[in-house]
């Protein structure tokens, strides 16, 4: 068989498996990035049923696979072992082992970065999982257990990969071809703007004594002092700041974000800025937050931090439906601390020096509130 011959027999099986639908310059290009030309040995073996098909045929006839395409032969110790190698994948499921074969011998796995046994079990069992979750969330989008779940299936975990991670970003070719939207568009794109990118609340929100909005180019002008002593700064992350420093920190506060760092000004009903506090949205799922606060020193002692992170915990546990929420804050810091036992935050953990910070190893502590706890204690 000529070499013309193989490829348009090769082209033949592709389309009988594929259907026969038109690619476009953007589809080709996107091909040309992720996968490489197939060898003629190659396509020998594909027309034998011992190599995968290719995951895509460009418009000129050329075949393409990725580039580690026949590297699973090599570990296998040849492509005649190759078989009984990927269905031992399955061990104790032999039928789910051969449907699996048959899918990765029709070179539909085009989804997947990369394509082995581990990744196509891994990527099914992340699939099932944004299922389940999208089924819990859709009932409550807070739902704490589908928030971790889709969390888990959408950005992974420790130790367990996320179908953002194993998932390619396809083509239009491919919603042709599978009649539908791609892997990422149904289980990474569509449950992550749906379940997984916040949402700002009505803003201000008020205290008794308190308005917290967000930061306002001209908000810069009530921290410049405070910012540029180090007694002030001497607990904080960031070293002291001119005033062209303040300005910025404030500038970058304004812009728009991706939601999960939500910065606050504390201002008072009259409109005097007292400090500011922050939440940052974390975790699998989102499910957790970060809390943080200053209060200038002009306006310190007189109950606005307290006040001003109460309101934080609940925009957190009510608007964003987190599940936990933490401080982390200098061990030296004892107001910070006190501050924390006040809001009913436990002290989970003493850390002794593991942070570096403005030349020394420093300690810290780390409070914590759950859902359930705040709900317990917080005023009707």
């Amino acid at each position: 068989m000529g070499d013309d011959a193989l490829t348009q027999a090769v082209h033949d099986r592709f389309v009988a498996v594929n259907g026969e639908h038109p690619m476009t310059a953007a589809d080709d290009a996107y091909v040309r990035e992720h996968f490489v030309p197939a060898t003629d040995e190659a396509m020998a073996l594909m027309l034998e049923d011992r190599l995968p098909l290719p995951s895509y045929v460009l418009g000129d006839g050329t075949a393409m696979v990725p580039a580690a395409h026949g590297r699973l032969a090599d570990i296998a110790g040849g492509v005649d072992r190759l078989h009984d190698w990927f269905v031992a994948f399955w061990e104790g499921d032999l039928e789910t082992g051969q449907q699996e074969w048959a899918r990765y011998l029709s070179g539909q796995h085009v989804a997947l970065r990369e394509v082995t046994p581990t990744r196509i079990k891994q990527a099914a069992e992340r699939v099932a999982e944004a299922a389940a979750a999208v089924d819990l969330l859709r009932r409550d989008p807070h739902d704490p257990l589908g928030r971790g779940m889709l969390g888990e299936a959408v950005d992974g975990v420790i130790a367990v990969s996320g179908l953002d991670s194993l998932l390619l970003p396809m083509t239009g070719y491919d919603r042709l071809r599978f009649g539908g939207p791609t892997l990422r568009e149904q289980w990474v794109d569509a449950p992550r703007a749906a379940f997984l990118t916040p949402g700002p609340p009505d803003w201000p929100l008020r205290t008794e004594r308190l308005v917290l909005r967000p930061h306002e180019p001209a908000d810069a002008d009530a921290f410049v002092d405070a910012w540029a002593s180090e007694e002030w700064t001497s607990m904080l992350l960031s070293r002291p700041m001119n005033r062209a420093e303040v300005q910025e920190m404030v500038r970058r506060r304004t812009e728009p974000g991706d939601g999960t760092f939500v910065g606050l000004v504390v201002v008072t009903h009259a409109g005097d800025v007292v400090g500011d506090s922050m939440l940052h949205l974390q975790g699998t799922g989102l499910t957790e937050g970060e809390i943080g606060w200053t209060i200038l020193p002009q306006h310190a002692g007189r109950g606005f931090a307290t006040e001003a992170a109460r309101a934080v915990l609940r925009l957190g546990f009510e608007h964003y439906g987190l599940r936990r929420i933490v401080a982390n804050l200098d061990a030296r810091n004892d107001r910070s601390a006190a501050l924390c036992e006040r809001l009913g935050m436990r002290r989970e953990v003493h850390r002794v020096g593991d942070f570096w910070s403005k030349g020394t190893w420093t300690s810290s502590y780390e409070y914590a509130l759950l859902a359930e706890e705040w709900r317990a204690g917080a005023p009707d």
